[in-house]
């Protein structure tokens, strides 16, 4: 049975420690999926215009009868609509599609943006990402922040900033300090610096991709053989281990599923031996799934301006060729 552990964010509201995500849930498939999370107990559902499902979560929630003041809905501001002028149209959108006329959480989903306008996804002559230089995350910031006047959002925050990036943020002459940073998280990549520097400035660290990731085939943390041994030992799930890892260290966990029984077991979360949760610790390799590279932008400061570059170009062809 879920603990349904809460956090707060400074603003004062809770918020679920196990949200449900909605990253690569096919439209088709994520209104019965979250319809079946909101069944099985989860009151937090993670979501993103650039997701292009956020429809089917919208007629999930509305059909299921759970009152909208019990859901934490988070969504995202996407690259192309970074400019002020372009955000109160965008959260708009969300907001139509989600059925609701606010939301709990808006984050800034990457500290880049890319050239306005209706393609998500702009692409230079050439084939790269077209990445709109002119405009920076702490301007989209203050422009995020005006959006908490229209009362269509509770709170704003930002994803995939690291320690370099949300200093400077902090430091820039901003009126509201980031609610959330939602980042990459697991015992792989446990990233402790950042979560030290959220915690003292009263942001809340969101961890996606829990489990790890294969969308590159690697092998993912959850499949890791000491990890399976250690959830034997507990007779847990091994990704209800990871959760509850998560959760223990002081984070919001995002799981992700259209399973029916991945949903169910993966709200399954629990408190974690203390000589487990040092194991768990233990496992760190500085190890990231979820590199954008191919945008031609170091993001996270870990590759270089060349490698970018490189990567950005051996995708061009395959962009222009998907664009087609």
């Amino acid at each position: 049975m879920a603990l349904n552990r809460t956090f707060k964010l400074n603003t004062g509201a809770t918020i679920p420690a196990v949200g449900f995500g909605t990253w690569q849930a096919p439209p088709a498939e994520v209104q019965i999926a979250v319809t079946t999370a909101l069944a099985t107990g989860y009151r937090h559902l993670d979501c993103a215009a650039i997701y292009r499902n956020e429809a089917g979560v919208g007629a999930a929630i509305a059909a299921s009868g759970v009152p909208r003041s019990d859901i934490f809905i988070t969504s995202k501001l996407w690259n192309t609509r970074h400019r002020p002028e372009q955000q109160l149209a965008a959260l708009d959108k969300t907001l139509a599609d989600l059925r609701t006329d606010y939301l709990d959480l808006y984050l800034m989903h990457w500290p880049i943006a890319f050239r306005a306008g209706d393609d998500p996804f702009p692409l230079t002559a050439e084939g790269t990402f077209d990445l709109d230089r002119s405009i920076d995350y702490v301007t989209a910031w203050r422009g995020m922040e005006q959006l908490l006047n229209t009362g269509k959002v509770r709170a704003i925050g930002v994803a995939n900033f690291n320690i370099r990036r949300l200093e400077h943020l902090l430091s820039s002459d901003i009126a509201v300090i980031p609610a959330a940073n939602q980042i990459e998280a697991h015992p792989y990549l446990q990233q402790p610096a950042l979560v030290e520097l959220c915690r003292r400035n009263g942001i809340l660290v969101q961890a996606y991709s829990p489990l790890g990731n294969n969308q590159t085939g690697e092998p993912k943390v959850v499949d890791d053989p000491r990890v399976q041994e250690l959830a034997r030992g507990l007779g847990k799930d091994a990704g209800a281990l990871l959760y509850s890892w998560g959760v223990q260290r002081g984070t919001v966990v995002l799981p992700k599923s259209v399973t029916e029984s991945r949903i169910k077991s993966n709200f399954q979360d629990f408190i974690i031996p203390d000589e487990v949760f040092a194991e768990l610790n233990a496992m760190e390799r500085h190890k990231r799934y979820n590199f954008q590279s191919h945008w031609g932008h170091d993001i996270f400061d870990e590759e270089g301006d060349e490698t970018v570059r490189r990567k950005a170009l051996e995708w061009a062809e395959a962009n222009k060729k998907a664009k087609k």
